[in-house]
């Protein structure tokens, strides 16, 4: 099973965080006062260290975040909290694939944590459900300046800022050393190497977010200057094209299958794939000194762009003046270059901040470095009518029951109606 980031997108493995030894009930901040909780209680006030004040405040966050990322969280919420003796972080941790709707159906309750760490494309929903408010004026731009630009337009939506980054996330190519001693720099470099190289070349994960980069490489885009989807052109025809070339060559695998793609290369039975740093640890563990990373394969001259999702931190509306002037200071802390160093080397992070990036040459220096030519995955609820048409048409494509232009012209209209339904509700 893997988690589905986007909401439609097999992405990573799922339950990566884990599952919380504590759960607050959706009532949100009131539950302190229950006995049930009174190990969650304890825990988060002994944060603070032996000897400390006694909280006079208490700040709500909700996450997901488990394994190494939970240990490098937990450390930051120790120093922010010997800081600020004064004040009771509560993190609570729910499982990944229920977070979003929890915090949807508390915050509609008047309930629900002051802040949340999320996703990208949890934005559009939250502004539907009125579960998230703008940022318009909130941060001084000396602030918002720390940030790498993309990130911030990702987390952008019908012209207001709804959230504040945390690190970036997208794909880019593993590669097998023993079976391809250096990365092919462009498209043309791996059709050619694929001729007389192993006997398969790259297992390529087809679903939409991952082949997303090779449409936008070809010149296609997914919206039009007014927001409307608008696949069908020339520039993605001729990435159809493209896929449909790789899934007739004997010597690469391109399918739409995450399993069997990851599979054939930690069985060292594929060369290179396509995946994000979700997968870094379990190849690196597969392959050893063997695994190497690279940006993607480039059109000609021109880069793959692929999507560039955000984890970011988002503010509940339902928060009082006191909590959320708390929670916008613990977010100006975590985003400090500290901390944001402690994300990047325990939990192998990407941070958002410009002045803490990968060294050079590691494994996720080529991550951040495809994150800054790629696509920002769009905010809007939209997005979830995207996925499972675009994942078609390379099938309708493969399988000859349409040309590429008829594929990407009937999806652009199914797209568009369903979005149009969407904004009726």
């Amino acid at each position: 099973m893997f988690h589905r980031y986007p909401s439609a997108s097999p992405l990573r493995p799922e339950q990566r965080g884990g599952s919380p030894s504590h759960r607050l009930p959706d009532g949100g901040r009131a539950v302190l006062k229950s006995w049930r909780l009174l190990p969650l209680f304890l825990f988060s006030t002994l944060l603070a260290g032996c000897g400390a004040a006694s909280p006079q405040e208490s700040l709500v966050l909700w996450h997901s975040w488990g394994g190494s990322e939970l240990t490098a969280l937990k450390a930051s919420l120790r120093a922010y909290q010997k800081q600020h003796p004064e004040i009771e972080v509560v993190a609570l941790q729910v499982p990944s694939d229920r977070l979003q709707d929890k915090y949807v159906r508390s915050s509609a309750a008047n309930g629900g944590p002051d802040l949340l760490i999320g996703n990208t494309d949890w934005i559009g929903k939250f502004c539907q459900s009125g579960v998230i408010d703008p940022l318009d004026n909130v941060f001084e731009q000396a602030f918002l300046e720390r940030f790498q630009p993309i990130s911030l337009e990702t987390l952008h939506y019908q012209g207001h800022l709804y959230a504040i980054p945390e690190s970036l996330e997208t794909a880019a190519l593993f590669y097998n050393k023993a079976l391809m001693p250096t990365p092919p720099r462009t498209i043309d470099e791996l059709f050619r190497r694929a001729k007389n190289g192993p006997s398969v070349a790259i297992a390529f994960n087809t679903q939409f977010f991952y082949a997303a980069g090779y449409m936008f490489g070809f010149g296609g885009r997914l919206m039009n200057e007014q927001g409307l989807i608008e696949v069908a052109s020339p520039g993605s025809a001729r990435w159809l094209r493209f896929l449909s070339q790789m899934n007739k060559n004997p010597k690469m695998v391109a399918k739409s299958d995450y399993g069997k793609a990851d599979a054939l290369f930690r069985e060292r039975k594929a060369a290179c794939t396509v995946n994000g740093p979700w997968a870094l640890k379990d190849y690196q563990a597969a392959l050893g000194k063997d695994l190497g990373v690279a940006m993607l394969p480039r059109v000609g001259t021109k880069n793959a762009a692929p999507f560039v999702g955000i984890k970011c931190f988002m503010f509940n509306p339902n928060s009082s003046k006191k909590n959320r002037a708390m929670a916008l200071e613990f977010t100006r802390f975590f985003t400090e270059k500290e901390n944001m160093e402690r994300m990047l080397k325990e939990a192998g992070h990407i941070p958002a901040v410009k002045t803490v990036t990968p060294v050079k040459g590691s494994p996720l220096s080529f991550f951040a470095q495809q994150a800054l030519v790629g696509t920002p995955l769009p905010a809007g609820p939209e997005m979830r009518e995207v996925w499972t048409p675009m994942d078609r048409v390379i099938e309708e494509v493969y399988s000859n029951a349409k040309s590429p232009e008829k594929a990407l012209s009937d999806a652009q209209a199914l797209i568009r109606a369903r979005v149009d339904e969407v904004k009726k509700q």
